[in-house]
């Protein structure tokens, strides 16, 4: 990434947009309204040396991100948690002085970031549909376990009655929630980029379609992790050493700081992949046969499907199984 002089942070609200304007020699706050018209205030101030950084507030953000991508305008989006440990100690909080934050971020570490280049209309629209998809699966839940658990207990009659109605409104969410499945493949299907990474995850042993467009959503179709390493810790799977000196040995474990959701889902591809992957299931028998712990080994599985997701997408041809040769 080359080196701008410039760099422009910006705080995005609901109504307003907050600019901090970073040099080496000093910096600029302005703020604007979060509305198109006001958008080319902004243009004004760029130019091929600016680098525009942006705090990742979703559907907020959404609008100066299409601007910025229709003027052909270098920008990135940065995870606020990312710069909110890069502070250190920070006593109160103000749109203007977390634009300035975003600027001397990128200031800083423009070499380690990445530039936002994938079509940011369908990745909102797929998160926006993936999130609908979260909620109705947790209503379907919600209606589903509370019958079962009174089964045993409540007159069977009156749980008859019970039942009837839970199962019909269980067979609607069903019945939306395959709707959204295939709304969210016809989206990945139209971009060329976005159909042909969620086509290599899924040729991964392990990996389905939900997995698969989860992984495309996180990783903005594989352009925001620069390898599988880092996606691992981003989801929690990757073990840390834990010492200091002679007097702290602490077990190698995982961070707590994860993506819980990419977990789960890597977790139940990871479970998948050991039934049905010779490979995968021979080295899951291998390492418990030799006393490891099963939850232990099921990690590793975690990070071997990160780690064959990643080098597949990467080469861009389909994951072969060697196993089977």
């Amino acid at each position: 990434m080359k080196k701008y002089e410039t760099v422009i942070g910006i705080d995005v609200s609901k109504r307003t947009l907050d600019l901090c304007i970073s040099t080496s020699s000093g910096s600029e706050s302005l703020r604007i309204r979060n509305e198109k018209s006001d958008f080319e205030k902004l243009s004004q101030l760029v130019n091929e040396h600016t680098l525009v950084c942006i705090e990742h507030t979703g559907v907020y953000a959404f609008p100066i991100c299409e601007f910025l991508a229709s003027r052909k305008i270098v920008y990135t989006l940065i995870p606020a948690a990312q710069i909110k440990k890069s502070l250190g100690i920070q006593r109160g909080k103000n749109d203007k002085a977390d634009a300035k934050a975003i600027a001397r971020y990128g200031l800083l570490f423009q070499e380690y970031l990445t530039i936002t280049t994938i079509p940011e209309k369908l990745l909102l629209k797929l998160k926006l549909m993936y999130g609908q998809r979260e909620r109705l699966v947790k209503a379907k839940n919600s209606i589903a376990m509370p019958a079962k658990e009174c089964n045993e207990f409540i007159d069977t009659r009156l749980m008859v009655e019970i039942n009837k109605s839970a199962d019909k409104a269980i067979s609607v969410l069903k019945d939306q929630i395959r709707k959204l499945d295939s709304k969210m493949i016809e989206l990945i299907q139209s971009d060329s980029g976005l159909n042909e990474a969620f086509e290599l995850c899924q040729s991964v042993p392990g990996i389905g379609p939900q997995i698969a467009i989860y992984l495309i959503m996180t990783t903005r179709s594989f352009t925001c992790f620069k390898n599988a390493r880092q996606y691992a810790c981003y989801s929690g799977v990757a073990p840390f050493e834990y010492s200091s000196g002679s007097s702290i040995k602490g077990r190698t474990r995982i961070s707590h700081l994860a993506n819980k959701k990419a977990k789960s889902l890597l977790s139940m591809g990871a479970i998948n992949a050991v039934r049905h992957d010779r490979e995968l299931k021979a080295y899951f028998d291998r390492k418990v046969s030799e006393g490891k712990n099963k939850m232990a080994v099921i990690n590793a599985v975690r990070n071997k499907l990160i780690s064959r997701v990643f080098a597949t997408v990467e080469r861009g041809t389909p994951f072969v199984q060697h196993a089977n040769y």
